[in-house]
């Protein structure tokens, strides 16, 4: 930050915060010859000055095994696990098989991953697993705060649930049918205010569907079917690119770790914060 200069600063703002690199989003009851002359009034002058930004979106380094990184935070009452797997996926690709058949392994309450550590084991307040679907990458992350003396062998039931659900013990025909009701019936609560139908606008648009995207999802969700949803998971999802990242005490911690088989590497927090 101390080498950041004000040409730096307005260097970005010329390359990126330019008009043709805008969009404008309008949730309104007002006409659209209404709303179109206000926003001209305010930015039809906007031009644009020098060369745009140009993003560049390297080819990314996949891990050929699963692996833990502890960071030690001295004392923490509690560890924060979270598991990120690589999918090779873009958010811009039809990911509606997989994150439906992800309702039943992190993507619900009823999912298996809450459900076991939180209702079964006890040893977490909610733990959740989601497609983050950005427009050039979409990663299966998940995360699962939990108390510290069951760290390992909360990392040990969650890669037994999630291989269970890619292998031997797939979605079954009670959760297919219940991920596929309760998408429909959310739908017609998800757009309840103007700040929910922008936001499905402008994800409509980062992903590059179809405006009538949500017009026509239930059919869509109707046209699904078990084998599909199986089949889409199990290709998406590689338990072996799996890397595990613990933020907790690492003098209660890392025995447990230990025991799990895979490689631990340890990061004091500092060290942490001071990159950021």
């Amino acid at each position: 930050m101390a080498a950041l200069t004000r040409a730096d600063l307005v260097a970005f703002q010329l390359a990126w915060l330019r008009p043709d690199k805008a969009k404008i989003f309008v949730v309104s009851d007002r006409p659209l010859a209404e709303v179109k002359a206000a926003l001209d009034a305010r930015f039809g002058t906007w031009r644009p000055t020098g060369a745009a930004g140009v993003k560049a979106f390297p080819a990314t380094v996949t891990p050929s095994a699963p692996k833990i990184v502890l960071i030690d935070r001295p004392d923490s009452p509690q560890s924060l696990i979270i598991a990120g797997v690589p999918t090779g996926l873009k958010g811009t690709q039809d990911l509606l098989p997989i994150a439906t058949a992800n309702d039943a392994l992190g993507g619900s309450f009823l999912g298996r991953v809450n459900m076991d550590l939180r209702e079964s084991k006890h040893w977490s307040y909610g733990v959740s697993g989601r497609f983050q679907q950005s427009e050039n990458a979409a990663p299966y992350i998940l995360s699962a705060p939990v108390q510290a003396d069951q760290t390992g062998p909360s990392i040990a039931a969650l890669r037994s649930d999630i291989g269970g659900f890619l292998g031997k013990e797939p979605m079954t025909q009670a959760e297919f049918d219940r991920a596929i009701n309760g998408a429909i019936r959310s739908l017609s609560g998800n757009f309840e205010t103007s700040d929910a139908v922008l936001g499905a606008m402008q994800q409509n648009d980062l992903l590059k569907r179809p405006d009538n995207y949500y017009a026509t999802i239930t059919q869509r969700y109707q046209g699904l079917n078990l084998p599909q949803l199986n089949t889409a998971i199990q290709q998406a999802l590689d338990p072996k690119k799996t890397i595990w990242v613990v933020v907790g005490d690492a003098k209660t911690v890392r025995p447990q770790l230990d025991s799990i088989g895979l490689p631990v590497e340890v990061i004091p927090a500092a060290s942490v914060a001071g990159a950021k």
